[in-house]
């Protein structure tokens, strides 16, 4: 009876497949299975990092690497290991399979750009007794060092002075080489004097990737205005860097800020001094308002230096400090309500201005901040106020408007209301646009400005007042939320359509709110309430209209300093956006 060795079989028959599979892979003519096949031991197949490999055209990575022997039949690992050679001699580990055919040859570190050859002359390296009767070799090639590349980022791309910021370095990969470098300054700014950087020496161990430093900045009390400082590397090892990295660096910005400058006239206003001021406030505490001081820089003719220094006296955040001619006279204008905003008052003759000068204020004789154009006679320019005012709403300067106030007994009935007594909340914009896409109802949306810092927008509500027939109340009412001095606030009957058509300009908004409420169709007023009570209109509740004036039928009505713009009817027919528009929106140029 003849016995047979089932694993010895399984064996064979696996060994079967195996030298079939290498016949199709080598491209050796194997037309019929019964053919005899020479059975000495000899390598069928070479895999390099995973992947099927041909002697001399194989570029591997050189980190890790891998080199697979699949032999057709099972080797003897003393035997084999003793006569193997590479090129060399790197570093290396062997391992087999469960059949000791497949030997793997697992090198930690290769050099860059290294040609190797594997050796195994022919000899008696198989379990089984059948010799390798040729000499094997295999070439391969590992792949040229390209260095990783630095990269800086930081969550900002501004300081003020006495700010800092953490900047994070980055290598886009890892290498098994340690590499380094210095950081390095240029720009405008001066390392220890500007600013100071920390650590400023960089070395990453192989498979490290990241690391991070922090700038702080220095104030040094000198105004210098804006400064650049750029980051890059020098003393680069085994590392590049494609784009440096650059910051600002602004003056600490003052306690005290420019806020309104008024120029204007009234009836029975007769010196042309009465209404002459200057309004500051203050950003934070302030504890000797004497280390500032004005100018006011007549006629274009440059600079006339310090005119006038505060007295020593402490304010909160916040204040509101007006310098005026005439502060009885002022306060009749204003109302006793506006007036009493200002929580500080100051009876002086410096304002002189003619609302075409230029105003300084100085912190320390130096020159903070400017209001218009020290060498340039404002008259005709856009900031002029001669008649009028000026005003920094949030960010951005506003006029009323030249000679606005101009035949108004009070601020009361001019057209151009100071801000700080404006209410709030103000409509600014009224739209019924149609445009090519806009549908009947995306373009009907309106236009808030905030004027003073509300808690609580809740407060303030919204109502359309169809075809001239009266009030319909508050038809909309705006969130729950808080909003700053110059915020914008669009509703909108469709956010997404009007978005689409004002593009970037639509991200000026604070909010933007959707309600169906806006339904105007151009012929219709507009009611601001708050409380419940209406504060402002835009046209006449109790009009159609059509044919009137303050009609918007296809197009819009923008307000500028009390007084409303009005465009042709149907501007918009044919556009396609903001931008091609034949009437773009005021707000959006």
């Amino acid at each position: 009876m003849k016995i047979f060795n089932i694993k010895y079989l399984k064996s064979m028959a696996g060994r079967s497949l195996l030298l079939l599979g290498a016949c199709l892979i080598l491209t050796i003519a194997c037309e019929d299975e019964t053919e005899a096949i020479s059975d000495n031991l000899r390598v069928i197949l070479v895999k390099a990092n995973g992947e099927n490999a041909v002697s001399g055209s194989t570029a591997i990575e050189p980190n890790e690497a891998e080199i697979q022997l699949i032999f057709s039949h099972p080797v003897i690992p003393t035997e084999f290991e003793s006569a193997l050679s590479i090129s060399g001699d790197p570093t290396k580990t062997v391992t087999y399979d469960e059949t000791n055919s497949f030997v793997t040859l697992n090198f930690p570190l290769l050099d860059y750009n290294t040609d190797y050859v594997i050796t195994l002359p022919q000899g008696d390296y198989s379990q089984e007794g059948n010799p390798m009767t040729d000499d094997f070799t295999f070439e391969f090639t590992t792949r040229e060092f390209v260095a990783p590349v630095i990269s800086f980022s930081s969550d900002v791309d501004f300081l003020e002075e006495g700010q800092e910021a953490v900047v994070n370095i980055t290598l886009n990969k890892d290498i098994p080489v340690e590499a380094s470098f210095d950081l390095e300054f240029t720009g405008t700014s001066e390392l220890d004097a500007d600013f100071t950087a920390d650590p400023v020496t960089f070395t990453f161990a192989p498979g490290e990737t990241s690391k991070s430093f922090t700038v702080s900045t220095i104030n040094d009390g000198v105004a210098e205005g804006e400064e650049t400082l750029i980051i890059g590397a020098t003393n680069i090892q085994n590392l590049q860097i494609n784009n440096n990295f650059e910051l600002s660096i602004f003056d600490k910005l003052p306690s005290l800020e420019l806020k309104g400058v008024t120029a204007i006239r009234w009836t029975g206003e007769t010196d042309g001094n009465s209404g002459k001021s200057i309004h500051l406030r203050a950003t934070e505490d302030i504890a000797d308002l004497s280390e500032y001081a004005l100018g006011v820089a007549n006629n274009g003719g440059g600079t006339d230096g310090i005119e006038y220094t505060f007295p020593a006296i402490s304010v909160n955040a916040g204040d509101d400090i007006l310098i005026t001619r005439e502060a009885a006279a002022l306060e009749s204008y204003y109302g006793t309500e506006c007036f009493n905003r200002f929580e500080v008052v100051i009876e002086d003759g410096l304002p002189t201005q003619n609302g075409d000068d230029a105003i300084e204020l100085f912190q320390d004789s130096v020159v903070v901040e400017t209001y218009g154009d020290a060498n340039v006679d404002g008259t005709g320019m856009d900031w002029e106020y001669s008649g009028s005012w000026a005003y920094k709403l949030g960010s951005e300067w506003i006029t009323g408007g030249v000679d606005c106030t101009v035949g108004s007994t009070s601020m009361a009935d001019a057209v151009c209301t100071y801000p700080l007594c404006d209410t709030p909340v103000a409509l600014k914009g009224v739209m019924a646009l149609l445009w090519d896409g806009s549908g009947t109802n995306g373009g009907k949306a309106v236009h808030l400005v905030v004027n003073r810092d509300v808690p609580d927008l809740s407060i303030y509500g919204v109502g359309v007042t169809n075809n001239g027939g009266g009030t319909d109340g508050i038809e909309f009412t705006l969130p729950a939320e808080p909003a700053s001095e110059g915020d914008h606030i669009l509703i909108a009957r469709e956010p997404a359509t009007i978005g689409s058509y004002f593009g970037d300009c639509i991200n000026r908004y604070a909010l933007v709110v959707q309600s169906d409420a806006m339904n105007q169709n151009g012929d219709d007023g507009v009611e601001l309430y708050e409380n419940g009570v209406v504060i402002e209109t835009y046209g006449d509740a109790n009009v159609d209209g059509t044919g009137e004036a303050w009609e918007y039928s296809g197009t819009w009505s923008y307000q500028v300093g009390g007084v409303w713009q009005y465009n042709t009817l149907d501007c918009a027919a044919g556009a396609t956006s903001n931008a091609t528009s034949d009437c773009p929106y005021a707000f959006c140029q």
